[in-house]
């Protein structure tokens, strides 16, 4: 898949880390803001996600686990299609579904086809806990 990233802190700064984990600076960045633990799980998913073609295709051998790629609830039909990721077994990864690489696809125009999300752009981190 094709991965874009947002310019919000959080963003740039999970960002930085994942295309360069032995960046001293990236990594203090990354910990300081998400904590140690999801050091290993963030880059795993980014080099997961870099490997497969479509989030239909990750979700074929990921979607009986905790870290499926899933509609983000509460959006409405005019607002871009908001799709979300765990990673690890904390915090959330939102991302728009790109059309091409400037339009994102509308909500009311999603037809349920997780193999068409080719493109992402990564708009927040959510990071608070949610642990059972």
């Amino acid at each position: 898949m094709d991965l874009n990233y947002g310019t919000s802190k959080a963003v740039k700064c999970y960002r930085d880390f994942v295309m360069n984990p032995d960046d001293r600076v990236a990594v203090r960045a990354f910990v300081k803001m998400f904590g140690m633990p999801l050091m290993e799980p963030a880059k795993k998913l980014h080099d997961r996600l870099k490997t497969y073609s479509s989030a239909g295709a990750y979700n074929k051998d990921y979607g009986s686990t905790a870290n499926r790629i899933e509609l983000k609830q509460s959006v409405a039909d005019k607002e871009p299609l908001v799709l979300k990721v765990r990673v690890g077994l904390g915090p959330r990864k939102f991302f728009y579904h790109l059309v091409d690489n400037e339009q994102f696809l509308l909500k009311k125009e999603w037809k349920g086809d997780f193999n068409s999300v080719t493109s992402i752009f990564v708009i927040d981190i959510n990071n608070h806990e949610y642990k059972k």
